[in-house]
């Protein structure tokens, strides 16, 4: 048997200069990805900046229109309006620094339209103020005038106009007080206790400017660098497959792993440059810009070099990421024109993961700083504040590089395939045409139904009732996960007991699903605690346990299990277990003629996991998925993953049914006595169930490699489409 060669590091460099020289010959693409972004920072300075400055400026020397109405009228607009602007600019007491040309009062004009209402909503006045009958008196005595103020909050006119009635008001009501401490003959502190004579800010000037642009500048180095990653993509391979060069390029004295690393290596130093070039460009243009916006405190204000430093180092890892996540999907694609509509779809995944960023007061906590992408933007805030601490920025580091690794393998493992780089044309028929029968779904598929669900799950839960739990349990699980995959069984015709494992089960594992699904929930639990900690219980989490107490105390034990438990169980099972599961082992038997590993289980229930909605159930949902997909492939059936998954949800709905010293209470509360060694007997027993399942598995594949007659094997594979694992 000869050795596999390994890729040739020169091979691989001389096809990335080959793509890099092709990049550099499309003087327009390199201008648009390169040089156009960089100089867009300095116009957006010298243009923008200065035009803000210069709008504001200019609506604050305007004079907006504003009505007074009511008794009080005449007296209120006396005494903030009526008033020479020498005595307003006392009044105040402040000097705002801004040389409007104009020193001629709050810039305001009374008029007098018929219907105050109408004219602020057609614009034709800024602010409609109503003074009612007190006024007069108590701006005369010494009560409190009550007045209203009705203002546009969506009309620019308007804000600045309100802003210049509270001025005046402010000069007003400090004018006012001194008229009455004079006539009692008390002095000003009288009504001033408390005087505030210096604010001390703590941060310094760069901690500053990255809270105020350290998550938009975040956002931008993400979109940016994705963007400037995917274009080169989508022409390295995508192109070639148009252009019809892809053929002639594989019969190059050259493997095609050194191929797609070659093609990998030139996308990612157009990535990088076009990263790097717009970091310096922001570095270089943020200060002046801020200072030309009129923010203040924060004139003058850069990207400190040891920010600039720490971003630059793990941009190298995230173009990594982005460069080979681009290819991939410039791999699947079978045109430039199928490759770009693919954009959509992965700035859509990016996008959740990049907008954690904007969520106020979130931690860079370990959990974060492992997940691909939200902590490289948490990374680059905190960074940019000055708070950033070494073992996170060695876990965001190595978490990108681990990422990008895992992406570039898996774009490999999809450039080696034949059938994924030369994809046929796409199919002329209709688009409500139905495609020919066939054993098991696609991948597509499953991923179309996942998508679908979840979609359901948001549009149809405002018109669920609410406060009905079950209904609203029974609705979803026929309307969401139910009905769709029913459909979509039926317009693929997709034979209906294979794609659902509906066939009878090994007794052996129906037997062992009892003790796991008992015991899967208190080891679940006791996991998910020591990894994800207490959830605070507000929000949607807190509406939905006060729903499911009020529920299962007010509900009959067996129509908790029969629509808790049960219905839940079949249904998702029939779809995660069975549906999805067998359009991942479709995958894998079609790409490498084998049974199905742990991709498919892992995978199936991951997207088990993200159908749950709410993060902090993520991850304990994932390790049920995990281990109902090893007991349906271990059972080659999907019913005693049905039965573990119904025990699983009954025990955790009557732990809360029956209270007390219950030995359900105990093995699922942490307060109770014991509870640790209900734990302990749960891990045993659980240890000693899965070791049975995979001791399974074992038997079932050594028999299969022992087997005497390769060819009367091979004919049973063909016919048995969910071979044990």
């Amino acid at each position: 048997m000869s050795r596999r060669r390994l890729p040739s590091p020169r091979t691989i460099r001389l096809v990335a200069a080959k793509e890099l020289l092709e990049a550099l010959r499309d003087r327009r693409t390199l201008f648009v990805a390169l040089v156009l972004p960089v100089l867009l920072y300095p116009l957006m300075m010298v243009a923008v900046g200065p035009l803000i400055g210069k709008q504001r400026a200019r609506m604050q020397r305007e004079v907006q229109a504003i009505a007074i109405t009511g008794p009080g009228a005449a007296a209120l607009r006396a005494a903030v309006l009526d008033v020479p602007a020498a005595d307003a600019a006392t009044d105040t007491g402040e000097d705002t620094g801004e040389d409007t040309g104009e020193n001629d009062g709050v810039h305001l004009e009374v008029a007098g339209p018929t219907d105050p209402g109408a004219a602020l909503s057609a614009g034709e006045i800024a602010l409609w103020i109503e003074a009612g009958d007190g006024v007069a008196a108590a701006l005369v005595g010494e009560g409190t005038a009550e007045i209203t103020v009705h203002r546009d909050s969506s009309d620019d006119s308007s804000r600045i106009a309100y802003g210049k009635w509270n001025d005046a008001l402010t000069a007003a009501e400090a004018r006012l007080v001194r008229e009455r401490l004079a006539r009692r003959d008390l002095p000003p502190s009288v009504v001033e206790p408390l005087r505030v004579t210096q604010v001390v800010d703590a941060a310094s000037a760069e901690q500053r400017a990255g809270y105020a642009f350290g998550r938009m500048l975040a956002l931008i180095l993400v979109l940016m660098t994705l963007s400037s990653s995917f274009y080169p993509a989508v022409d390295v391979v995508a192109g070639e497959k148009e252009r019809g060069t892809m053929e002639t390029l594989l019969v190059a004295p050259c493997g095609r792993t050194e191929l797609v690393l070659g093609k990998y290596l030139a996308v990612l130093a157009v990535t990088l440059t076009a990263a790097v070039l717009n970091l310096f460009s922001m570095w270089l243009t943020m200060g002046p810009l801020v200072g030309t916006m009129g923010v203040a405190g924060l004139e003058g204000l850069q990207i400190s070099p040891r920010a600039l430093f720490g971003i630059l180092a793990l941009l190298f890892p995230l173009g990594a990421l982005f460069a080979a996540l681009s290819i991939g999907l410039s791999t699947l694609a079978r045109s430039v024109k199928e490759a770009q509509h693919y954009l959509t779809p992965l700035f859509l995944f990016v996008m959740p993961l990049a907008m954690v960023v904007v969520i106020p007061d979130v931690d860079l906590s370990p959990t974060l700083a492992a997940v691909p992408i939200t902590g490289v933007v948490l990374f680059f805030r905190d960074l940019m504040v000055g708070r950033l601490e070494l073992w996170a920025a060695l876990t965001v580091l190595a978490t990108t590089i681990a990422a990008a690794a895992l992406a570039l393998w898996a774009t490999v493992r999809l450039f080696l395939r034949e059938e994924t780089l030369f994809r046929g044309p796409e199919g002329t028929g209709s688009l409500l045409t139905r495609p020919a029968p066939r054993a098991l779904p696609t991948p597509g598929a499953a991923t179309l139904l996942f998508a679908v669900s979840i979609a359901l799950v948001w549009y149809l839960q405002p018109l669920l009732p609410a406060e009905q739990l079950l209904l609203n349990v029974l609705a979803t699980q026929v309307l969401v996960v139910a009905a769709p995959c029913a459909l979509l069984v039926f317009w693929l015709r997709v034979d209906v007991a294979t794609t659902f494992r509906l066939r009878a089960p090994r007794l052996s594992v129906l037997l062992l699903a009892i003790p796991i699904g008992i015991t899967v929930p208190v080891v679940n639990g006791f996991l998910q605690r020591l990894i994800v900690g207490t959830v605070p219980l507000e929000g949607p989490i807190r509406q939905l346990g006060e729903a499911f107490e009020k529920t299962i105390a007010e509900t009959h034990w067996a129509l908790l299990v029969l629509l808790l438990g049960a219905l839940p169980a079949l249904f998702e099972e029939l779809v995660f277990r069975g549906f999805i599961l067998s359009a991942f082992w479709s995958r894998e038997r079609r790409a490498r003629g084998v049974r199905p590993g742990a991709a498919a289980v892992l995978g199936a229930a991951a997207l088990f996991a993200l159908y749950h909605i709410f993060p902090e159930k993520w991850i304990g949902t994932f390790v049920v998925g995990a281990v109902l997909g090893l007991i349906a492939v271990s059972a080659r059936s999907v019913w005693p993953a049905v039965l573990a998954h119904m025990l699983n949800n009954a025990t955790l709905v009557l732990s809360g049914k029956v209270g007390g010293d219950s030995l359900l209470r105990t093995l699922h509360d942490p307060e109770s006595d014991g509870y640790a060694v209900g734990l302990a007997i749960s891990v045993a027993v659980l240890a000693a169930s899965l070791a049975c399942l995979y001791e399974i598995l074992r038997r079932d594949r050594d028999r299969r490699a022992t087997a005497r007659d390769p060819v009367a094997a091979a004919g049973a594979a063909a016919r048995d489409p969910h071979p044990p694992s």
